[in-house]
């Protein structure tokens, strides 16, 4: 009898641990872990008020302009205000040579300072290219993280400027369309970091005549400080 009452204990205490180990792993666990799954939302001008703001996940073209942390640059100035579209001038230059196996086209944002005040800029920009043409969708610009992502404040007159990083070369084509892509578009819709207003931008000079030429993927670089 005292054995079989131990043997009834123990496998009380085994059911109890089972239903604790069940609890602990159960629907609560995981819909926390699913719902911590990052989002990388197309960017459309729609979207932009929405994803401005956004810390994390892709760029989500000129949908979503987001916040860098840190400090460097030209310095974070205290009480230094987000630059807004009233505050720069903004220019795209197109790439100076053709995509490689090593390199990837380089085209170059700058963002002038033209107000009287000091303004900072913290994070990627908002980037969208659309077709000139319409023949295929917008490519929205992805965010690549192979560079420092620190605020840069902006004196007037100081400068700024993000890398716009693709490739131009179409590996699939015949000679003749080596450099003919889905999408050539001659103007850039930008958003700022922290702002939801979307400018377009004309595309100047580069090695396709005043266009980008991007055959996959746009990746941005964020905003960091420029001497000219």
């Amino acid at each position: 009898m005292r054995t079989a009452a131990r043997l009834i204990a123990t496998a009380a205490v085994a059911l109890t641990a089972g239903l604790a180990l069940t609890a602990c792993d159960g629907p609560g666990a995981g819909s926390e872990a699913a719902g911590s799954a990052p989002s990388a939302a197309g960017p459309v001008a729609s979207g932009a008020t929405a994803a401005a703001s956004s810390g994390a996940g892709a760029s989500s073209g000129a949908a979503s302009a987001t916040t860098g942390g840190g400090s460097g640059g030209s310095g974070t100035a205290a009480g230094s205000k987000s630059c807004t579209p009233a505050d720069v001038k903004l220019s795209v230059a197109g790439p100076t040579s053709h995509a490689s196996e090593q390199q990837p086209a380089t085209a170059i944002i700058r963002a002038v300072n033209t107000s009287g005040r000091n303004c900072t800029l913290s994070g990627f920009p908002g980037v969208q290219l659309a077709d000139d043409q319409g023949k295929s969708s917008p490519i929205d610009a992805v965010r690549h993280d192979g560079g420092p992502n620190t605020p840069v404040t902006l004196a007037p007159g100081a400068q700024a400027t993000a890398d716009l990083l693709y490739s131009d070369v179409n590996g699939q084509a015949t000679a003749s369309g080596r450099y003919v892509c889905a999408v050539t578009g001659s103007k850039v819709s930008i958003i700022l970091p922290n702002t939801t207003q979307q400018v377009q931008v004309a595309v100047t000079g580069g090695v396709d005549n005043g266009t980008l030429s991007v055959c996959g993927d746009l990746n941005v670089d964020p905003f960091a400080s420029s001497r000219g």
